[in-house]
């Protein structure tokens, strides 16, 4: 399962994700602003009160006093005391934390401070001014370690990370047996007949499933009726048309030779069409795969073709492309093909081109008719239907041709378009899976 922005799957993710991190973001929003700054500025409080006391302590005690109050200052509460020399540092601030301890020290000390941070090493100086006289003292920088911000960055990004994959983890395990639902609805979309969805899961997925799985059951049942139906029609009606065949040969075409020619005509029609619907249904059955030359196919069709009078010009405009595919299958869309560029070309050649490349395999079947405006395309491709009646009666066919075409193409997983042509007419673009080609080229040099 692929994530992609427009599937359900990552849209059900984005909308989850994005509404959890979201409340995420408000929730520490309100926990920043009313817990941690509040608590950051009364710890800033309490530690600039204790740095203004011990500088008060030392400039109340007499000198004889002091390395004792130093010690004590060192040992209980972490602060160095050193000689204060103006000017040997400069002001650094670089941490919320240490603005409002900034700010604190300023409002309870007598002059205005300056925090001294920019000293090589572990140590943050501060000059505190008590009764007339400045005290410089010093501290290590984990005493200062809090960072709200820094905090409520990773609280974020964490939520953030964790949101997301349990999302998509969530998401997920809902949307995967909708995906395989999809895929076999899909594959009895092109009538093939897909493995049983598992009835496992959620009561709607598994009533989903159920359904699916019956249904899939009743369409091939229905086609195989279809199939054995058709198949027995036709033979049946072969029987009679056999016996007129030899009826008719057996008359004197002395007599009504005319009338005799007819009947052979419509003997042959009516052979035509049975054959046609026997193809019909044939159209989605499995074949084998085998290596062919495309190029060779196309030639030996259009020599076919060429024999009852169609003309054909054959292009080709890339070296010979050897191909992995069903054969009868490839050999029965291209045949309809070409007989339709023939019977409405209005007697003009039908040029024929084969591209195979890294970037396409394709072959193009032009025809100089009257054309298939876009709006009727997948009208033509419909069993059964004609876009001109009158034009169908004068060449004869059952409208099963492009049906046929379809079915095949479907079920191999190639393209077919009706496209306009320049100057009039139709093209009928055959595109092929480009996999299928160079699978084969690598497997011969190899």
């Amino acid at each position: 399962m692929r994530f992609r922005a427009t599937s359900l799957f990552g849209r059900t993710a984005i909308t989850i994700a994005m509404t959890l991190l979201l409340f995420t973001l408000v929730s520490m929003g309100a926990v920043f602003y009313f817990v941690m700054i509040p608590m950051a500025k009364r710890s800033a409080d309490d530690f600039a009160a204790e740095l203004v006391s011990a500088a008060h302590a030392l400039q109340d005690l007499p000198e004889e006093k002091h390395e004792e109050l130093k010690a004590e200052l060192l040992d209980d509460h972490g602060l160095i005391v050193t000689e204060h020399l103006p000017g040997a540092f400069k002001e650094s601030i670089n941490t919320p934390y240490l603005m409002f301890f900034r700010d604190s020290l300023n409002r309870l000390a007598e002059e205005e401070l300056v925090i001294i941070a920019d000293e090589p090493g572990p140590l943050i100086w501060v000059d505190v001014p008590a009764h007339g006289k400045t005290h410089r003292l010093g501290f290590n920088r984990e005493r200062l370690g809090t960072n709200p911000p820094l905090a409520l960055a990773a609280i974020v990004v964490g939520g953030a990370i964790l949101t997301i994959l349990v999302s998509l983890l969530e998401v997920r395990r809902v949307v995967q047996p909708l995906d395989r639902l999809s895929q076999a609805v899909r594959k009895v979309g092109l009538g093939q007949e897909p493995a049983a969805v598992d009835e496992s899961g959620p009561e709607e997925i598994t009533e989903l499933a159920r359904t699916i799985n019956r249904l899939s059951a009743d369409i091939n049942e229905m086609a195989e009726n279809r199939t054995v139906m058709i198949a027995g029609i036709s033979h049946d009606l072969r029987t009679p048309l056999t016996r007129l065949s030899i009826a008719v040969e057996m008359l004197d075409e002395q007599t009504r030779p005319e009338l005799i020619e007819g009947i052979r005509r419509d003997l042959d029609a009516m052979n035509s069409l049975i054959s046609q619907f026997l193809e019909f249904t044939r159209g989605a059955e499995e074949g084998h795969l085998v290596q062919i030359d495309l190029w060779k196919m196309i030639e030996a069709l259009a020599g076919d073709l060429k024999r009852e009078g169609v003309e054909l010009r054959l292009q080709r405009k890339d070296p010979p492309c050897v191909f992995f595919t069903d054969p009868i299958a490839l050999q029965r869309v291209l045949a309809n093909l070409m007989k339709n560029a023939g019977q409405y070309g209005k007697g003009k050649p039908v040029d024929i081109a084969l591209h195979c490349s890294a970037a396409e395999v394709a072959i193009e079947v032009c025809d100089r008719g009257p054309g298939i405006p876009p709006d009727q395309v997948e009208f033509a491709f419909r069993p059964f239907q004609r876009l001109q009646p009158a034009r169908e009666n004068r060449t004869g066919g059952s409208g099963l041709g492009l049906a046929i075409v379809k079915t095949i193409t479907q079920k191999h997983g190639w393209t077919i378009d009706l496209l306009p042509r320049d100057g009039g007419g139709t093209i009928a673009r055959l595109g092929l899976p480009v996999a299928n080609r160079f699978a084969l080229d690598c497997a011969h040099a190899a």
